[in-house]
């Protein structure tokens, strides 16, 4: 995902849809084919036969026979293939075989040199139970470019077409912040959204002066991470709340009607633990829009 300039455009040339042709993935594939519209990127349908659960006996008791999990794969990824390439989307598909599909996943996206991977969420009840059967972690924490995830709270895109008209980004200023920050404005530009930058400071440091004194901090910290031209298309908002991280993103999220979550984040922080105790898992599984994830080491 290249930012031209100093947040002047975006370009995202190539997407990879994660897809296990489930109800959640068909959710995503409505943002990837948007998305794709949108910035006239090449489009990578992919698909993970795991071999973890394959056997090559049709009268195994155990397993499902892999031939079969081959040939579901192919008649459903030439269906989509028909669908998008009717819409006038450029796309290919892939066929995985993996004892980890994450990694595949992962791997794929690096040998494509993907600006984005987008992917669908199970679970209403966190992210333990899976992003296409549990390798949201894999992805999230090794995928190299940003993540897109469309959650099972979050509707398909109106009329087909991305309508990203308020945007939160929120960071947890631990590495690189500056970077994802202008990613979050350059999509802002490029869809002529209001965007709101945000961080939550999980504790109240000393008294109430000292803790209005780190919010006033942190909210200069915010401000400076918008360049001077943003203010010719946009009039961000920077906002610092007190509390728990993943609630109070969610609420200014609920609060503002935003399209899209931004979060900037590094994997080693409070944010990534767990993922489905963490910030992260909280927002994906609960937001009521889609969640674009920029991690860094």
């Amino acid at each position: 995902m290249a930012v031209i300039g100093n947040q002047v455009g975006l370009t995202i040339d190539r997407i990879v849809l994660a897809t296990d042709f489930s109800e959640a993935s068909e959710s995503a594939t409505g943002y990837a084919k948007a998305l794709a519209k949108h910035f006239s990127s090449n489009l990578t349908l992919a698909h993970v036969v795991d071999l973890s659960i394959a056997t090559r006996s049709e009268q195994a008791v155990v397993g499902l026979p892999i031939n079969d999990m081959r040939r579901s794969s192919s008649e459903n990824l030439e269906r989509l293939l028909s669908d998008l390439t009717f819409d006038g989307i450029h796309a290919t598909a892939q066929t995985l075989e993996s004892h980890n599909p994450a990694a595949a996943i992962v791997g794929l996206s690096e040998q494509l040199k993907a600006d984005l991977i987008v992917a669908g969420t199970h679970s209403r009840h966190g992210l333990n139970k899976a992003i296409l059967g549990s390798c949201a972690e894999g992805i999230l924490r090794h995928a190299s470019c940003p993540v897109f995830t469309v959650g099972p709270k979050v509707k398909a895109p109106p009329n087909g077409n991305i309508a990203f008209n308020r945007i939160v980004f929120a960071t947890d200023f631990n590495s690189s912040t500056a970077e994802k920050a202008a990613v979050a404005l350059a999509f802002a530009q490029d869809t002529r959204a209001k965007i709101y930058l945000c961080h939550v400071l999980e504790r109240a440091e000393g008294d109430i002066s000292e803790t209005f004194a780190l919010q006033i901090r942190f909210k200069s910290a915010l401000q400076k991470l918008v360049p001077q031209a943003t203010f010719d298309w946009c009039t961000p908002e920077c906002v610092v709340e007190l509390g728990e991280i993943a609630p109070h993103i969610l609420g200014l999220a609920r609060r503002v009607g935003a399209d899209l979550i931004i979060l900037g984040a590094k994997r080693s922080s409070s944010w990534f633990p767990h993922l489905a105790d963490g910030v992260v898992g909280h927002v994906l599984a609960n937001a009521e829009c889609p969640v674009m994830t920029i991690c860094s080491n």
